[in-house]
């Protein structure tokens, strides 16, 4: 009983601090509005691929964190501006969301995925370093 107790608290204390951004929470922008707003310096580009991919080709001033679970990612995340926005993009959605979720939870109210991700970014003809 004093488990089932003890199991029943824990996952009542994670749902409750543990908060998972849902897909439909996610903000998406277009490759043309990024590339508006990069032009205007208005925005900051998060690339969360692996380092290797991010050699092989990254959007412009595009700043690269590898996230993994036994990584404290704190430090990379602050010295990002929290009053500016951020454009995620990376390989998996897992990767980009838990990046959107680290943001949300340390009080980044603007964060955005890149639609469609480089791919979409290199298909419309903007520029890859």
């Amino acid at each position: 009983m004093r488990k089932y107790l003890l199991l029943f608290t824990i996952l009542l204390l994670c749902s409750q601090g543990c908060k998972e951004v849902e897909a439909s929470e996610i903000e998406m922008i277009s490759p043309e509005e990024m590339l508006d707003r990069m032009k205007k310096d208005e925005i900051q580009v998060l690339d969360v691929r692996s380092a290797q991919q991010f050699d092989d080709a990254h959007i412009f001033k595009a700043k690269n964190i590898i996230l993994s679970e036994s990584n404290d990612n704190s430090l990379f995340f602050d010295t990002l501006a929290k009053d500016k926005p951020v454009v995620i993009y990376g390989k998996n959605k897992g990767n980009t969301k838990k990046a959107i979720e680290i943001l949300k939870d340390d009080g980044f109210e603007e964060v955005y995925e890149l639609e469609g991700g480089i791919e979409n970014w290199i298909l419309v003809g903007g520029k890859v370093y």
